[in-house]
């Protein structure tokens, strides 16, 4: 009697059990869409592509190894969850969350819809106008090699050095002139007392 009155409620129910599933995932990555039913703790679980009215529909059962990129988990209690990876754009699309039933297979809708891989954004670069432009020139540094006669050193004066060496030597004509007078004067000096002397004697 107990079963009699679960099979006529089941029948009774909607064909749809619960709300839809909306979610979103990125070309490249993976998304796990979580399922949950009604009293189909030991019912076969599977995962469908819309129209799903066929089973070449069926993507995987519950109970079936991961094919391709879909995989399959039951958590007990009517719960299982479908991992699809290496998403694509055409992917997207509509799904069904299936369970088998006696009588009438129950079924919860998946909308799936997939994005471009959000790549990270390249450091911006600026752009300097030409009133923004630096008029600094660094200073430039030039190193030339002269030769070895250009590094010899010069002993011809030049005209201030000329001037100075001229000025030096004529001071010192004068002095030894004015010293050999004054010496010629004296020694005159003494010759003429002396004469004077021996004159008056």
């Amino acid at each position: 009697m107990m079963y009699f009155c679960l099979v006529t409620w089941i029948l009774l129910s909607a064909t749809v059990d619960g709300s839809d599933v909306t979610l979103s995932g990125q070309v490249g990555r993976s998304v796990r869409i979580k399922c949950s039913h009604k009293f189909a703790v030991n019912n076969v679980k599977y995962f469908c592509r819309d129209p799903c009215k066929e089973d070449q529909h069926i993507l995987i059962k519950s109970g079936q190894p991961p094919t391709g990129k879909y995989k399959l988990k039951d958590l007990g209690k009517g719960v299982f969850t479908v991992t699809i990876t290496d998403l694509q754009k055409s992917d997207a699309g509509t799904y069904w969350c299936g369970v088998e039933r006696y009588m009438k297979d129950t079924y919860r809708k998946v909308v799936l819809s997939v994005t471009d891989e959000v790549t990270s954004a390249a450091a911006p670069v600026k752009t300097v106008r030409s009133s923004e432009r630096s008029t600094f020139t660094p200073p430039t540094v030039s190193f030339s090699a002269s030769s070895p006669a250009q590094e010899s050193l010069s002993l011809e004066p030049t005209g201030e050095h000329a001037g100075v060496i001229l000025y030096t030597a004529a001071g010192l004509v004068a002095i030894v002139i004015i010293i050999g007078l004054g010496i010629l004067a004296l020694y005159k000096f003494k010759w003429t007392t002396r004469r004077f002397k021996c004159s008056g004697s």
